[in-house]
């Protein structure tokens, strides 16, 4: 079997538009490409096509876009800010999930699996949880920052330019809509991850002396 060969396409020829439904499909092929490990994707195709059709059509002030080469989708990035992005997923696809993992019990035993499962469970729990009075009565908060869900790129157009080409324009998109702050969350031992986004300016931001993954990049107005 031949190594899968790396698509070289000049910058041109590459267009970002906003993201259709019908092309998440596509988008969970690259998502399962660019990360084979994550927890996600052990659901398979289909669990991820509907997490990312969540972030698209849920309660969320957010963008979807995706860089385009010719026909093919090169890569894809959701950007904003999201209101129960993993909570409000798995409330909605609650059955077809359950049926998953009692169909694939050896994921209970995939530590990464576990470990999301527990935070998602926690967070859905958070979600149905009713606010108290004193919550609708309390002062405005600070403007969220824009934050950076997901980005991700196809392995055959990887080394083009094409995710410093996403992240550029999510920040167009956040500096439009007035946003002071970016911010996301990056695996810590995703080295080559860490240093493209420090490479575009962002930052590590350390709660207590400790680094959890949390980046930050500050908008500066032009």
């Amino acid at each position: 079997m031949s190594a899968t060969k790396t698509l070289q396409s000049p910058l041109s020829q590459i267009s970002v538009r906003a993201l259709a439904k019908e092309e998440l499909a596509a988008v969970a092929a690259i998502h399962l490409a660019a990360f084979p490990d994550s927890a996600l994707g052990s659901l398979g195709a289909e669990a991820v096509r509907r997490y990312y059709e969540w972030q698209l059509i849920g309660p969320h002030d957010a963008s979807a876009y995706t860089a385009v080469c010719g026909s093919e989708l090169a890569g894809f990035c959701f950007g904003g800010i999201f209101r129960g992005a993993l909570s409000g997923f798995l409330q909605k696809n609650r059955d077809y999930l359950a049926w998953r993992v009692a169909t694939h019990p050896w994921l209970i035993f995939n530590p990464l699996f576990r470990d999301k499962l527990v935070n998602g469970l926690n967070a859905l729990r958070r979600f149905s949880k009713p606010s108290s009075p004193a919550a609708a009565t309390a002062p405005p908060k600070k403007k969220k920052a824009f934050g950076i869900l997901a980005i991700a790129v196809n392995p055959h157009f990887q080394g083009q330019g094409i995710g410093k080409i996403l992240m550029l324009e999510s920040e167009k998109v956040a500096r439009e809509r007035g946003f002071e702050e970016m911010n996301l969350s990056v695996n810590t031992t995703n080295h080559q991850a860490i240093r493209f986004y420090e490479g575009l300016g962002w930052q590590k931001v350390s709660r207590e002396g400790v680094w959890h993954g949390e980046m930050a990049k500050l908008l500066k107005p032009k």
